[in-house]
């Protein structure tokens, strides 16, 4: 951490770094029906490259018990993460979605909507995405009931060289 009372903050420099690069945020949501895998994408867009530091996330846990949806806390939600540009797999194969995102599991069942893990740790994950790419989200959902993924890649966006201001 920066301690601005033992360094000078040179504020035409971090200007200067900041037309070439700044920290940004790109959330993702996708509701999932149940028994199905679907895929969502974040576009990177072609305002620079995108390198990805850390995830956090939450995802439900709703499934069918009796007719009516329930909530047992157990993770049906899986995931692999992808690179869109050249379908690289950055997630070897599906992993539940309870082993990387924080806060975690969301009860989503009669208003109940506070998550498993209060500490909201962040998931280191080190990643360039090109511009003009997406971050590819592969989500699979094995409960009998629609659920809901929550993801919020967090990075720095890094302009080309030569762009201007």
């Amino acid at each position: 951490m920066l301690n601005p009372y033992h360094t000078a903050i040179n504020v035409p420099k971090v200007l200067e770094i900041q037309n070439r690069q700044y920290q940004e945020a790109i959330p993702l949501e996708q509701e999932v029906p149940a028994s199905s895998q679907v895929d969502a994408a974040v576009q990177i867009t072609s305002v620079g490259n995108f390198m990805l530091m850390s995830m956090t996330g939450s995802f439900t846990t709703k499934y069918l018990d009796e007719q009516d949806p329930a909530d047992d806390g157990i993770c049906r939600m899986f995931v692999q993460l992808l690179d869109g540009s050249n379908q690289r797999p950055l997630f070897d194969d599906f992993i539940a979605a309870n082993l990387f995102l924080s806060p975690g599991r969301v009860r989503a069942v009669a208003g109940l909507g506070d998550p498993s893990d209060q500490l909201y740790l962040e998931y280191p994950f080190v990643y360039t995405f090109p511009q003009n790419g997406q971050i590819l989200v592969r989500i699979r959902n094995t409960a009998t009931f629609a659920n809901t993924l929550r993801i919020m890649f967090k990075g720095i966006r890094i302009f080309a060289a030569n762009r201007q201001g």
